[in-house]
């Protein structure tokens, strides 16, 4: 489903550009905060200098198709806040009949570890979203693959926020400040890991290039909710 849905994105007409806009993290007090100009290592996972870099920009990559990365943060557990991660996604298809897969991002809320977590995801360049839920390490789509607000799209190269306003068992999910979905779950007791997701186009020849320069979790505050 994901790969036939990205292609008909890819192929769809009247694409619509989002203009790279300010970024800042709505919400209050700064609880956890990450410019990955060194790997902390209460993320769980370490730096692949083959396909990996931390180059004063970040945590920037070169992956080759099939490349996913996901961690999530050991820093603490957190309730009602607001997360934000700041990304770039570059990926050149020089082969349409290859492409038929394209890269996302994505955002960690509700974890527990590795195997039980919701990831908002976008595809930026195609403008697609979706919520997925690991559960017992067996992949759930709560939300199916489908157009952002506006048909809006990103430009490769081009800076935007994902953000996560969790609030009890409600959950706003929002690119660059605008709502995207408003997601109801059973948020874990105590509070819950946060984290990130990198993953290169799944098909073709081309590698992708990601960035992730920022992760913030923030209090939530009542001009953030």
């Amino acid at each position: 489903m994901l790969r036939a849905f990205l292609k008909a994105a890819v192929l769809a007409a009247g694409v619509l550009l989002v203009p790279v806009a300010a970024l800042a993290c709505e919400g209050g007090k700064v609880l956890m905060e990450d410019n990955f100009s060194k790997l902390n290592r209460a993320w769980g996972v370490a730096v692949d200098p083959k396909v990996e870099r931390l180059d004063g920009e970040g945590l920037s990559t070169d992956y080759p198709p099939g490349t996913v990365k996901r961690a999530i943060s050991q820093w603490g557990f957190f309730d009602n806040a607001v997360i934000c991660a700041t990304y770039k996604v570059t990926y050149n298809c020089t082969d349409a009949d290859r492409c038929e897969t394209q890269p996302y991002v994505g955002l960690i809320v509700w974890g527990v570890d590795l195997e039980n977590y919701y990831a908002f995801e976008v595809a930026p360049l195609v403008g697609i979203y979706s919520v997925q839920r690991l559960q017992n390490n067996k992949w759930l789509t709560p939300v199916n693959w489908t157009a952002l607000p506006g048909n809006r799209k990103f430009a490769a190269g081009d800076k935007f926020e994902l953000s996560a306003v969790m609030k009890g068992n409600m959950v706003t999910f929002k690119v660059n400040d605008r709502p995207v979905i408003e997601f109801e779950a059973m948020a874990p007791e105590g509070g819950s890991l946060v984290g990130f997701e990198l993953a290169a186009a799944q098909t073709g020849r081309s590698k992708t290039q990601l960035n992730l320069s920022r992760f913030e979790v923030r209090e939530l505050t009542p001009e953030s909710q």
